[in-house]
């Protein structure tokens, strides 16, 4: 009996237990649902526009004189003086002279042939009286009138020849190479340094096939003229100091295609690139600086600029509707720089395109611009 009370008690209390279980789970309140929307990107838009631009042509070259001298000795002799500044880096004016060459020779040579043509100068005149009293023979007049002139010939090669013992340079410039010194004796052709010209320099710029059509480059019947067009300017920056730059201009182009890298040079003229006038802030430039070169011509064109920042993988921008939805729209750049893209479409004149990139953004979805 007492086994059955206890069984009968078990399952009472089973049975109160899921009964309280079930009202305590129908009681609950279910939490609410936060339901929530996902908002529309906030993208940075632009209106593009077709308008006249000017489109830079990037290259690099490197910075050299345009006018170097071999120097040599046009007379045999000892050097008996060298400026200081006949050193390599050394700095001299136009006319000055870097080295002497022994002239006790050529002085004595210079008036033997001024006296040797002062001598012949007067027999050609007392010829001349003679012949004009009949007492001189054609033949002889003639051999007075060639002796004159041998004596002069002679006298012009010594005024050169001592003229030659002062060795200088018809422009200011920078001593490159010394290869004769002091005391040294030379004989004509010997080699006596190399010099270069700080008026001018040159950078020799080369440009594709797509760079030439927009690097306004002087036509070839320009390069005959006396006076170089400035009419495209140049713009050189060097790495280690980008900050700075330097102007020059395109003065010609080398006309010729390179045959291994199919490339056509240009060549940069750069005035004054050691800054010897003393320009404030000049940017110095010596022979053999490698430079950045922008080449800025002065012709415009009728093109879409776009910012390399709302252009994708180069082909591609996002086009923005009046509805704020997206479209992304194929592009064929003509032409591009660091900063800008540019298209000849006219489709794309008065567009609205995205200048912030959207992940995962797919053609219709709905932006918010700023």
């Amino acid at each position: 009996m007492s086994k059955q009370k206890n069984t009968k008690k078990i399952i009472i209390l089973l049975l109160v237990s899921i009964t309280i279980s079930y009202l305590m789970s129908t009681s609950k309140t279910e939490p609410e649902k936060n339901i929530s929307t996902a908002k529309p990107p906030i993208v940075s838009a632009l209106y593009l526009k077709k308008e006249d631009v000017q489109i830079p042509v990037v290259s690099q070259g490197m910075v050299s004189p345009l006018t170097e001298t071999a120097l040599s000795a046009e007379i045999s002799g000892e050097i008996i003086e060298i400026s200081p500044k006949f050193v390599a880096g050394g700095i001299f004016k136009k006319g000055e002279t870097l080295i002497k060459i022994d002239p006790k020779i050529y002085e004595v040579a210079y008036k033997q042939a001024k006296a040797l043509k002062d001598q012949r100068q007067n027999e050609y005149e007392d010829s001349v009286n003679i012949r004009k009293q009949g007492y001189l023979s054609e033949s002889e007049y003639l051999a007075t009138v060639s002796a004159l002139a041998a004596a002069k010939a002679q006298l012009v090669k010594a005024e050169n020849d001592l003229d030659n013992t002062n060795i200088r340079l018809p422009y200011d410039g920078m001593v490159r190479e010394k290869s004769a010194d002091l005391g040294q004796y030379v004989n004509a052709g010997n080699k006596l340094g190399v010099t270069f010209s700080t008026e001018f320099a040159e950078v020799r710029l080369p440009l594709s096939d797509r760079d030439v059509q927009f690097a306004g480059l002087p036509a070839s019947s320009t390069l005959t003229s006396s006076s170089v067009e400035k009419s495209t300017s140049v713009k050189f920056r060097i790495d280690m100091d980008p900050s700075k730059t330097r102007y020059g201009y395109i003065a010609r182009s080398e006309g010729v295609v390179d045959e291994k890298t199919r490339m056509i040079f240009a060549v940069a003229r750069l005035e004054d690139p050691y800054n010897l006038n003393n320009n404030e802030d000049a940017l110095v430039l010596p022979m053999g600086t490698f430079v950045s070169a922008e080449i800025l011509s002065n012709e415009s064109y009728n093109f879409v600029r776009i910012p390399r920042s709302a252009i994708i993988n180069n082909r591609q921008v996002i086009l923005i509707d009046g509805d704020n939805k997206i479209q992304y729209k194929d592009i064929d750049l003509i032409r591009a720089d660091e900063d800008f893209g540019y298209i000849n479409d006219e489709f794309f004149d008065g567009k609205r395109i995205s200048m912030t990139p959207i992940e995962d953004g797919v053609n219709g979805m709905i932006v918010r611009v700023e």
